[in-house]
């Protein structure tokens, strides 16, 4: 049996058997990975720790023919204060089912890995959950290779300025305001949407924004997700 070095945050993990686990890790250099947690439910098991929900952890993977297991982990970051929070939780919930749901089984997706671990950092810390679910969900479309444009109009290509409407592929300007479905966006958010897509992902969930304007980014947001996924989200029920 093959074995393999990596580390990733767990993004689903079930209960199985009497006392196993089932988990789905986004691994970094092989994307989405079930893996198989023998005993990591018995009180004493070597992976009680590991094997949590939102654990970012080093891992040896036993690669088998049907199916791979945890041979060996150490925990990085347990991101334990995410449990503690309903919202927080919840919100952290939403990100992992989003990501367990649209990346394909052993492809590559460190960009996004990077993006998880960013937005639970920031949760983590009492930033506002909802700044946190708006920013990733624009990385994450960024990610997904669907980012908006938000530079200029996306019938004309005329540049904009803080005032826009929006669409499933981006801003627009006052000449095409009855073209499909659109939504108006306020200077604010179309300057925070702005700073999201285009800042490092250090920087990305840096910023603060009025209630109202996280209003706007939520739908904003959730527009996109319906128009490119169109499913949804259990998760998301509990928000």
């Amino acid at each position: 049996m093959q074995t393999f070095k990596t580390r990733g945050v767990i993004i689903g993990a079930t209960e199985t058997g009497e006392s196993d686990k089932r988990l789905v890790v986004l691994c970094k250099g092989h994307g989405r990975v079930q893996i198989h947690a023998r005993g990591a439910r018995k009180p004493k098991s070597k992976f009680m720790a590991t094997a949590q929900l939102f654990t970012y952890a080093d891992m040896l993977i036993a690669d088998g023919r049907s199916f791979k297991s945890l041979a060996q982990a150490e925990v990085i970051e347990s991101f334990y204060a995410l449990r503690t929070d309903y919202e927080r939780l919840c919100t952290a919930h939403l990100i992992a089912e989003i990501c367990e749901k649209t990346v394909l089984e052993d492809q590559p997706c460190d960009d996004l890995l990077l993006l998880v671990l960013r937005a639970f950092s920031y949760l983590k810390i009492e930033h506002p959950p909802l700044l946190v679910l708006c920013t990733f969900l624009f990385r994450f479309y960024s990610c997904q290779g669907l980012t908006p444009q938000v530079d200029e109009c996306v019938i004309c290509g005329t540049p904009l300025d803080l005032a826009a409407n929006f669409n499933a592929e981006g801003f627009l300007c006052r000449t095409h305001t009855h073209t499909g479905s659109i939504m108006p966006l306020s200077p604010a958010s179309v300057q925070a949407i702005r700073h999201v897509l285009h800042s490092e992902l250090r920087t990305a969930f840096a910023f603060t924004a009025h209630a109202s304007v996280l209003r706007e980014l939520s739908i904003a947001a959730r527009f996109l997700w319906e128009h490119h996924f169109g499913w949804k989200l259990k998760s998301e029920a509990f928000l």
